[in-house]
């Protein structure tokens, strides 16, 4: 590859050394020549620490410190970054060997883009590749018509250019979880131009500690009110350049869905009453959202996965038993 930009990946973490190394050795073991690798962790006491030390030498930067969350710790890498190309990786997700490569190659052909993403595959929490069902918003692009409902750009995976970063700031340090939406949301305000990579870029891990699996309602609740402040500015379908009845349609299809992950996220705690609500609550904004393909495809591969992980336990209670 002639044309080699800088490439800087920050790592958050704290308390991940079950997933860590694998998502270190994931940016490492990147075919792309010029990538600085920053790693903050956030003081983890699990043996985190020892893991980044025994790769010290190939970061260009890490620290363990007390932190004020994800957003935080991100931003800090962020600051410190100097490529012209970012972005960031969770310490439980993995970088597929060619996404750096692929991201930078696309975008120097392409100087219009800002943003290039790309489609997911899942794994558990022993690496284990799980059921990846093609989602409505895995073949969409996001910009100024899709940009208020569903987060479509995946966030491992996806790299942006400094200039656009330059313009709308950092990440927002308010936010626990839809800090990448309400990114990706700013840089589209800003004129940024997304595209979506047409192979998968990333291994995305579900486990009891991500936050997709074991905080789905607070999760959603979140990105129910970040969508909320975006649609209350009355300037807004001006801004997108779309009708006041477009983004209506597209923010009550996104406080539908929204909703139907709240309700997700009350029947796993056995809320079902508060859950029944949440139910209601999306017909209520988008009736046609429950009979979307996805839910029957979604629902398959959490069974698979539960299943797997049920059989792989006792599998391993009666070998130690």
């Amino acid at each position: 590859m002639i044309n080699t930009p800088l490439v800087s990946i920050v790592t958050p973490s704290y308390n991940q050394a079950d997933f860590l190394e694998q998502t270190i050795q994931s940016v490492l073991g990147q075919d792309y020549p010029r990538i600085e690798y920053i790693i903050i962790d956030g003081g983890s006491t699990d043996g985190s620490v020892d893991i980044i030390r025994k790769y010290q030498n190939y970061l260009t930067y890490w620290e363990s410190k007390p932190d004020r969350g994800q957003a935080h710790a991100i931003n800090k890498g962020l600051s410190r970054a100097r490529g012209n190309i970012l972005g960031w990786l969770n310490s439980d997700d993995v970088l597929l060997p060619d996404t750096t490569s692929r991201a930078v190659e696309y975008l120097s052909a392409n100087e219009d883009v800002d943003v290039v993403y790309g489609r997911l595959n899942r794994i558990d929490s022993q690496g284990n590749l799980v059921p990846t069902p093609t989602l409505p918003k895995d073949v969409l692009e996001f910009n100024e018509k899709t940009a208020i409902g569903e987060c479509i750009v995946n966030q491992p995976g996806s790299f942006w250019r400094w200039r656009i970063m330059d313009k709308v700031g950092l990440l927002n340090e308010d936010l626990n979880y839809a800090l990448d939406y309400e990114f990706w949301v700013r840089m589209v305000l800003a004129g940024a131009k997304f595209r979506r990579l047409p192979e998968p870029v990333a291994n995305f891990r579900l486990s009891d500690h991500s936050k997709t699996v074991g905080q789905t309602a607070e999760a959603a609740l979140e990105r129910l009110a970040v969508l909320d402040r975006f649609v209350s500015d009355p300037a807004l379908p001006e801004k997108l350049g779309v009708s006041p009845v477009e983004l209506k349609l597209q923010a009550e299809k996104g406080r539908a869905l929204t909703s139907l992950y709240v309700f997700w996220g009350q029947c796993k705690r056995g809320q079902y009453a508060e859950a029944l609500k949440w139910l209601v609550r999306a017909v209520s904004f988008y009736p046609p959202i429950l009979f979307q393909q996805r839910w029957p495809k979604l629902l398959m591969s959490s069974i698979f996965r539960r299943s797997r992980k049920s059989l792989c336990r006792f599998w391993d209670g009666s070998i130690t038993g």
